[in-house]
């Protein structure tokens, strides 16, 4: 028997945390095992429960930002989810440079929740598909990184593939199964391609091998 992944679901408004706890109910893989209102109740149950997901509302009291950054620092292997109403392209990249390995909007169908949910689970990383080109956009603004051509020239084959299977939302394990390599391998090449790229994490290293691809292509 499967145990579900434990969830801890914090956002200051009542009646939408109930709608998300019985959103997740509906799933045999997930379950809430806490709920709160405000960072300092996502600090005290992730400190009481180490759970596999928190979901976060990004404007709940003392901050959803600030609560993320600190359980990414203190518990690393608690999975980050924020869910927002903001789809300000600057909240989502405070939330991903926070350590957030996922960002839902508010409004999402039952279904597309749980899907989302499950991805973070299995390791990948979850993006509002509204927001991809916003944040690739933001990036730009931000930071000019390397070049396509010049960064794909740096990588070899190997990293090559690996990053376009991070481009593509694949978990580590998949990636390992994709590339024909073992899961200690895949993990080095993203941590050499994290450095290689200045990425702060695998959601903008994700938004750079998409940006490369298309690049890639627009080229041909």
């Amino acid at each position: 028997m499967v145990v579900p992944a434990s969830v801890i679901v914090v956002d200051d408004h009542a009646l939408f945390r109930m709608g998300v706890l019985q959103t997740i109910a509906l799933s045999e893989n997930l379950q809430v095992v806490a709920e709160g209102a405000s960072k300092q109740d996502a600090l005290d149950l992730v400190a009481l429960h180490q759970p596999t997901i928190v979901l976060l509302d990004i404007s709940m009291p003392g901050g959803g930002v600030a609560a993320a950054r600190e359980i990414h620092e203190r518990w690393p292997d608690v999975k980050v989810v924020m869910l927002t109403v903001s789809e300000d392209d600057q909240d989502a990249l405070e939330a991903l440079e926070a350590g957030a390995s996922g960002y839902i909007l508010k409004g999402i169908a039952a279904t597309e929740l749980l899907d989302a949910l499950t991805t973070v689970q299995r390791g990948s990383t979850y993006l509002a598909p509204t927001l991809g080109s916003k944040l690739v956009a933001a990036m730009r603004g931000q930071t000019q990184p390397r070049t396509k051509g010049n960064l794909l020239t740096e990588l070899s084959a190997k990293e090559r593939h690996v990053l376009e299977c991070v481009g593509r939302g694949m978990g580590n394990q998949a990636i390992a199964e994709a590339t024909g390599t073992t899961l200690r391998t895949v993990k080095f090449h993203v941590s050499r391609l994290l450095r290689k790229v200045n990425a702060k994490n695998r959601i903008e290293l994700a938004l750079i091998a998409q940006k490369t691809t298309d690049a890639a292509r627009d080229g041909e």
